[in-house]
């Protein structure tokens, strides 16, 4: 062997073990990462129609993580509308002044929810119009060798995504009409069938 040769496989050893090195550093690192998102808090804020009541949306704060958050805090891009109701051409709702959004949260449970009424597509699109608006949401939580983290989520709201759902007025409306003809349907069958199976006199 010549020591040419000699120097290419040292070359090709050590190259190798380079390698080899980084390859056990990226599967340490994917691990970790791994192993933080099973027990690293995360707490987004979003908006949702409310089954229950059409024409409401609401604002859900959820700790979709694994564990605890504490001091949830949450800041605004810009004006946060609150109690925003009406339809056509609604009054311009108030400025955010309470609830959790407003105070914070002390403590938020993994799979933990704070559920807010935020209003109705006419008022709150009076206030955000087309334009969206981010809640950068700060919380502190424990890290992988349980030392205090403190964490950042930045979520981004909108009223222009409800246009056309059951939440906009003009769906609402024709609710409102189907609703109002089935009752009339039925109260014209109840008067047809009083009179048919009214007696002689």
């Amino acid at each position: 062997m010549t020591p040419a040769d000699v120097h290419w496989s040292t070359l090709g050893a050590f190259g190798a073990s380079i390698l080899a090195a980084l390859v056990a550093v990226m599967a340490t690192v994917i691990n970790y990462l791994f192993f933080r998102a099973q027990l690293d808090p995360h707490v987004i804020v979003y908006a949702t129609s409310d089954d229950r009541r059409p024409s409401i949306i609401l604002l859900v704060i959820e700790n979709i993580g694994k564990s605890m958050a504490k001091d949830v805090s949450f800041t605004f891009s810009k004006p946060m509308p609150q109690d925003a109701y009406g339809f056509d051409d609604p009054p311009e709702p108030p400025t955010l002044n309470k609830g959790p959004l407003f105070t914070g949260i002390p403590a938020l449970a993994p799979g933990a929810k704070r559920i807010i009424t935020w209003g109705q597509y006419g008022g709150l699109h009076k206030a955000l119009g087309d334009s969206s608006l981010d809640v950068t949401v700060r919380f502190i939580g424990k890290s992988l060798l349980n030392f205090q983290t403190n964490y950042e989520v930045v979520c981004t709201l909108d009223i222009k995504s409800f246009e056309y759902t059951a939440d906009s007025p003009s769906n609402w409306n024709k609710k409102i009409a189907e609703q109002l003809k089935r009752i009339a349907d039925v109260l014209e069958r109840k008067t047809i069938s009083v009179k048919i199976d009214e007696p002689e006199r």
